[in-house]
């Protein structure tokens, strides 16, 4: 499979504080034999990433080398956007790194070419890890090579809820849009000054809820328009604008709701002013109540689950692997490295960084630890979206421009201004404009 489109990156999911403010050839799932590792003399890394917070990764830094007392690891940690600049310029001029973070959406084809093949450096341990997020990750690579290793992935879109207000209200977590419409009455009822469910207006986000929907019933329509260059106006994406739009006209969300933009959405549901908050899968650091408590956001219990179903199907996400960890060419200290990495990704490393809840871990059956989540609601949450993740129904991509021409005749649809037959038609029409380079 060959991807044509820009993948999206994790909308600052990976770079700031999340709520306020069967593999080729080339390497994979059953990779080459272990590393034979020597660790006998004392080996310094260099380690250059955007991902986790600092202190994250120096908890973890820290256990590994509890565990391996001859390796130290030299951190050095960036803000995510200097990082896609920075990275690139160390690299092509011979900085002296050892381990470097890879932003597999948007970096993996600005960098690959200073770094090693996974199946240089890996062991059977990569097929450890969940063999989609990893394909994914050879897959961004124009030349179909693997050339870091995915730490987790993130996906779209999800919903949040109030557990709290829910069980006030007497509403049950919906699956369906009925039952979501039955829900939102409730919380109205009980909580009048409450908005029932918030999620941005911006233009880039109605794609989300556009496929969200869409997939449902046509799992894979998002990889067939975006990586294999089917049209925007075939009957799929009409079922999938209808089924949007039907959120809408059964009186689910109030078309208020498209004016939030911003941090508005999140503000309000951190507040308590909403019932349910609709995002990306690097909300999940909601479900934490040391999270919610640290930054001050006014919900007891928070859970999370699919978008509901609107006619039927299967609930679903589309997600992308992210957090690549990779090995640059030019390493005097390549096995020292691959050790590194190999904790990171199992499960002693995933113990220290997974209870930030931004990525779901690679690792093939990973459990957070018992006190990361304390509520029912959070723990059936995580699960159901660590299950969906782990079998998405397409990959997250979009070609960003159009993204947001698209999104405007979305909302523009939303507010009744055209049908979804005349929106999908529009959708066609500009995608084939040329305006919008490679059009698979």
């Amino acid at each position: 499979m060959r991807i044509r489109r820009t993948l999206l990156a994790a909308g600052g999911a990976l770079g700031a504080a999340v709520l306020i403010a069967g593999c080729g050839s080339s390497g994979g799932v059953g990779g080459p034999e272990e590393v034979e590792q020597d660790t006998s003399e004392e080996v310094e890394l260099t380690y250059w990433t955007w991902f986790p917070p600092e202190t994250t990764l120096t908890a973890a830094i820290e256990a590994f080398e509890a565990e391996n007392p001859n390796i130290s690891v030299n951190l050095r940690v960036f803000v995510n956007t200097d990082y896609q600049q920075q990275l690139p310029l160390a690299l092509s001029g011979g900085e002296d790194l050892d381990v470097v973070g890879v932003q597999v959406s948007a970096m993996t084809n600005s960098v690959r070419e200073f770094l090693l093949p996974v199946d240089e450096w890996a062991g059977d341990w990569l097929g450890n890890l969940n063999e989609p997020m990893v394909q994914q990750t050879q897959d961004i690579a124009d030349d179909d090579v693997l050339y870091s290793v995915p730490m987790g992935s993130i996906a779209t879109p999800i919903v949040y809820y109030n557990a709290e207000m829910l069980e006030e209200a007497g509403a049950e977590v919906p699956t369906t849009v009925d039952e979501w419409k039955t829900a939102v009455d409730a919380v109205a009822a009980t909580f009048p000054d409450v908005t029932p469910v918030v999620f941005q207006g911006e233009p880039y986000w109605q794609s989300e809820m556009l496929f969200g929907f869409a997939e449902q019933t046509s799992p894979g329509i998002s990889d067939d328009i975006n990586v294999d260059g089917g049209s925007w106006d075939q009957p799929a994406v009409v079922d999938g604008l209808n089924m949007y739009k039907s959120i809408f006209d059964a009186g689910v969300v109030d078309t208020d709701v498209l004016s939030l933009l911003g941090t508005r959405p999140s503000e309000l549901f951190a507040a308590g002013e909403a019932a349910f908050y609709i995002d990306g899968s690097w909300q999940d650091s909601l479900l934490s109540q040391p999270f919610r408590e640290a930054n001050g956001i006014e919900v007891a219990d928070v859970g999370a689950t699919a978008l509901p179903l609107a006619d039927g199907g299967s609930q679903t996400v589309r997600a992308f692997a992210e957090g690549g960890l990779a090995i640059p060419a030019a390493s005097d200290n390549v096995e020292a490295a691959a050790t590194f990495i190999e904790f990171m990704v199992d499960t002693a490393g995933a113990d220290v960084w997974a209870p930030d809840l931004v990525l779901l871990p690679s690792l093939d059956g990973y459990e957070l630890p018992d006190t990361v989540l304390a509520t029912e609601a959070s723990q059936q949450g995580y699960a159901q979206v660590a299950q969906l993740i782990g079998n998405p129904s397409s990959i997250r991509t979009a070609q960003p421009d159009f993204n947001n021409v698209m999104g405007n005749m979305i909302l523009d649809m939303l507010r009744g201004e055209a049908t979804a037959e005349e929106t999908a038609a529009n959708m066609q029409a500009e995608w084939t404009s040329g305006r919008y380079g490679d059009q698979g």
